[in-house]
């Protein structure tokens, strides 16, 4: 790897783990994600055949949802680095499709083309697609998800799933792992939050962190939020933040089509 690439993935890695400050002082930060499910089970395999790994020098960085056989819907600053937001070369970029070892098995697959949403600012509208340079092979254990047009009502259970710690300050788990989160109200969710969040809540010690960031939350078999972001702390008493799919379902299907 080029002395360029070595400092890029290290700016990226340190980018997942920037704090953002709230917009209301008595929330706590807002914090990006990285690879973890807390408090999650581990996932058998093809259980979530929409779920990839996104990977940064082919090392795992963030998840990501398969939406066709060309492309793949991530949270924006998994692609971004700096402020105002840059997009990092789509050559440095694959995804791993089809197992839940995030280091063996499937497809990995290289990215053409990086597609952020031109209103992504910090938490706000942290959506983002990646066009891949040639198509999935679809079968048992990789397959698209649709994307949701509603939001999930209010108090129904909500998968979401992606790779890494199995417990706060613990070891990275090379399994894939899922919980169940809550959908709420957006005007529970806090004044600060933006209307293109979805916020899903979860019981302390559940929830996602740091490098699910991009990964998928289904309900009815549908797609209905990218994992952004934090509140606390991962496993807090606080709600998760997800880009709502169905708040930007306009873009994601004017974006990627063939």
């Amino acid at each position: 790897m080029s002395n360029m690439a070595v400092v890029f993935r290290k700016t990226l890695i340190l980018g997942l783990l920037i704090a953002f400050d709230c917009a209301t002082a008595a929330r706590p930060n807002p914090i990006f994600p990285q690879s973890r499910i807390v408090g999650g089970a581990t996932a058998s395999e093809g259980q979530f055949p929409h779920q990839v790994s996104l990977r940064w020098g082919g090392s795992h960085v963030c998840g990501g949802s398969i939406i066709s056989p060309t492309y793949i819907v991530t949270a924006a600053h998994c692609l971004t680095r700096g402020s105002p937001p840059t997009s990092f070369p789509a050559d440095y970029i694959s995804i791993r499709a089809g197992s839940r070892n995030r280091d063996e098995g499937g497809q990995i697959i290289q990215a053409a083309e990086l597609k952020i949403h031109p209103s992504y600012d910090r938490f706000n509208n942290d959506i983002a697609l990646v066009k891949l340079s040639k198509r999935l092979q679809f079968n048992d254990k990789v397959k698209a998800i649709p994307l949701t047009r509603h939001e999930p009502p209010t108090g129904v259970p909500v998968f979401t799933s992606g790779w890494g710690l199995t417990r706060n300050n613990g070891g990275t788990s090379k399994y894939l792992q899922y919980t169940v989160l809550m959908a709420r109200r957006h005007a529970e969710c806090g004044q600060s939050t933006p209307e293109s969040v979805l916020c899903l809540a979860h019981s302390s010690g559940n929830g996602v962190c740091s490098g699910d960031s991009g990964g998928p939350a289904v309900y009815n078999k549908e797609l209905v939020g990218v994992t952004n972001y934090v509140v606390d702390g991962c496993g807090s008493t606080f709600s998760d933040g997800f880009a709502s799919v169905a708040y930007h379902h306009e873009w994601l299907s004017n974006n990627s089509r063939d």
